[in-house]
């Protein structure tokens, strides 16, 4: 008998910590919901339309700045092909493409340094945002009975992350600034062809960053894959014990963890959604921007090559190749992180 009433007592506390956690995390999550201003009505309520709205009130106040740079090196671009046109002593070429490169690179300046200033803060926000939403989002998979899972999420994935983040942060973007003097330095000297270099640095940050997150993601679905059948065997093990070991109210003890876990699935599948759309709004301004300095500086490259301009057109590659690095940085991070709160949430405890 007393055997029995101790497996009762333990069961009691062990469907304490999901009831416990049905009230206190649904409002840990909101707090965080709050703080990036996201509305959870609106999350259910989410439609295309919204996406394509939030899309076009970003171009609308971004497009300005873009476009107003875009129009000055035109012009200089013209500028440079009527001296070609015009001038026919070589010094005289000579010295209208080195004025005509060096303004090209005085207006880049401006451009570029906000595009990593933003995309350094956008990486840094990211990184806050795990130490807060992390723990608290681990502490719900625990309460689902998704023990050992949890234990995986939050201790490997958040360290890859956290990795990652620093090699952007602390490497990558600040080579980026070396990369922009190189195709410079290529555009301005007849004599050293650099663009070779600019091409392997550009190759290799691309390779870098798509070997982390596929290497990330594979550890995260096989430690996933491995703890959810632990996981999976010790809620099944608790429910046979709780069913066959407990008289008269075994089923009913059955019935109340299934009913428990159920609901604190719900409440991980929204923390899940909270997670992805704080992501979301965090990258997707500076997406949208760098989207649109890349249409407009590949129009203003295909200007330069009709008007046949080469050192302009090497300037402006360079600068189109930043872009595409930075948006592969931001893209490559925000589809591991979905992936990971995919896999999360798609995890169950065999309940």
């Amino acid at each position: 008998m007393k055997k029995v009433f101790l497996i009762i007592i333990v069961f009691m506390i062990f469907i304490q910590m999901p009831v416990y956690a049905l009230t206190d995390y649904q409002e840990e999550i909101n707090n965080i919901a709050d703080g990036y201003n996201i509305d959870s009505g609106k999350i259910r309520q989410a439609d295309m339309q919204i996406f394509i709205d939030y899309i076009s009130e970003n171009i609308k106040s971004v497009y300005k700045k873009p476009l107003k740079i875009t129009l000055e090196i035109a012009v200089v671009i013209i500028m440079y092909s009527l001296s070609k046109t015009l001038l026919a002593e070589n010094t005289a070429t000579s010295t209208a493409e080195t004025v005509s490169v060096i303004t090209v690179f005085l207006l880049l300046i401006s451009p570029t340094k906000e595009m990593l200033s933003f995309i350094t803060e956008n990486l840094i926000s990211v990184k806050s945002f795990m130490v807060s939403f992390v723990p608290v989002f681990s502490g719900i998979i625990m309460a689902s009975g998704e023990f050992f899972t949890a234990t995986v999420y939050a201790g490997a994935f958040i360290t890859a992350m956290i990795s990652v983040s620093n090699l952007c942060i602390d490497i990558i973007i600040p080579s980026i600034r070396i990369y922009f003097s190189v195709f410079i330095a290529d555009a301005l000297s007849p004599f050293i062809r650099l663009k070779s270099l600019g091409e392997f640095y550009y190759k290799s940050v691309k390779n870098v960053m798509k070997i982390c997150v596929a290497l990330i993601c594979f550890l995260l679905t096989l430690q996933t894959t491995i703890s959810q059948g632990k996981d999976t065997l010790a809620v099944k093990t608790g429910k046979l014990i709780a069913g066959t070991a407990v008289p008269i109210i075994g089923s009913s003890l059955q019935d109340a963890v299934a009913s428990i876990y159920a609901g604190m699935e719900s409440i991980k599948a929204y923390a899940g959604v909270v997670g992805l759309a704080a992501v979301f709004m965090i990258f997707m301004p500076s997406i949208i921007k760098l989207a649109v300095y890349w249409i407009y500086t590949n129009v203003l490259y295909i200007f330069g090559d009709i008007l046949d301009t080469p050192p302009l057109c090497k300037c402006i590659r360079g600068f189109i190749d930043i872009i595409e690095l930075l948006l592969s940085i931001t893209s490559l991070y925000m589809v591991m992180f979905i992936f990971s709160i995919t896999i999360m949430i798609a995890v169950t405890n065999g309940v």
